[in-house]
């Protein structure tokens, strides 16, 4: 009787002492955490809304799209766009901790769960482009050739202290070991774009956005390894955290291709955003 009673002790002794479970970064409970996905548990895993059936090719939307049905959608600058997840309810709280209120850990979950688009994106351009390009740098199966993303004002710098998309550009960069380079400035500071309609998006995009002056030489070098033996396009991957209507996108590509003067071949641009509204 004393033993079982001493064994017990010594027991609630080692709970008290051990090491506890972590809490999910998520929901906050002290529980064991998933292997699928850094600092959350495997009921907070279990309800993110993966994009997993596209229905739009172009803009990645896993329902009826009615941007890419209307007039002149087909004249964007940008390819496509491919996207994580669902901006529901727990996903835009899960992207106002680390974007608005700067909880700095949600940066690694974010990041890796943008790994999974990227993949998507790559299958998805090598069915397009099949067995077209095999010579200099894709012979390495590198299809995209740098990562870049969409820029924030100066004003928005200061008020955040980061550019969200920036840090996840650079987080999937090295995951996927392709070259980041800043290559875009935003020159016009604009109001939230969550706050507009469609319309107002668009008007609101069209001069927001110019070259980075220092990029060039960096794109120039990143251009020579990937000029190979064919006239074959230059592919950056634009990074942003939030689709909505393409607009961001779109202005951003026209920006980019811009860079084609220079470096005497075209420019293909694709995106890649975490969410899609």
């Amino acid at each position: 009787m004393f033993g079982h009673g001493l064994g017990q002790l010594l027991n609630r002794v080692q709970e008290l002492l051990g090491p506890s479970d972590p809490s999910c970064l998520t929901c906050g409970r002290r529980t064991r955490l998933t292997r699928e996905l850094p600092g959350i548990c495997p009921a907070c895993f279990r309800m993110i809304p993966w994009i997993t059936s596209i229905r739009c090719f172009q803009c990645g939307r896993a329902i009826g799209c009615p941007d890419c049905s209307r007039p002149g959608a087909d004249e964007r600058a940008f390819v496509l766009n491919r996207s994580a997840v669902m901006y529901n309810g727990p996903m835009r709280e899960w992207l106002a901790q680390y974007k608005y209120r700067g909880n700095e850990r949600y940066a690694e979950l974010l990041g890796e769960m943008i790994v999974r688009p990227y993949v998507q994106l790559e299958q998805d351009l090598r069915v397009v482009l099949g067995n077209s390009e095999t010579s200099g740098f894709h012979s390495a199966n590198r299809l995209i050739h740098a990562v870049t993303s969409v820029p924030v004002s100066e004003a928005r710098l200061q008020e955040r202290g980061f550019n969200q998309a920036e840090v996840l550009a650079q987080l999937l960069a090295d995951k996927v070991k392709l070259p980041y380079v800043g290559l875009l400035r935003r020159v016009r500071h604009t109001d939230k774009q969550s706050f507009k309609n469609r319309m107002a998006r668009l008007k609101d995009m069209g001069s927001a956005f110019d070259r980075d002056p220092n990029a060039c030489m960096r794109l120039s070098q990143i251009a020579e390894r990937a000029r190979g033996k064919r006239r074959a396009p230059l592919r950056i991957l634009l990074i942003d955290d939030i689709y909505t209507t393409g607009s961001t996108a779109d202005a951003c590509a026209h920006v980019l291709q811009s860079y084609e003067t220079e470096l005497e071949m075209p420019i293909e641009v694709y995106c890649l955003s975490w969410a899609r509204s």
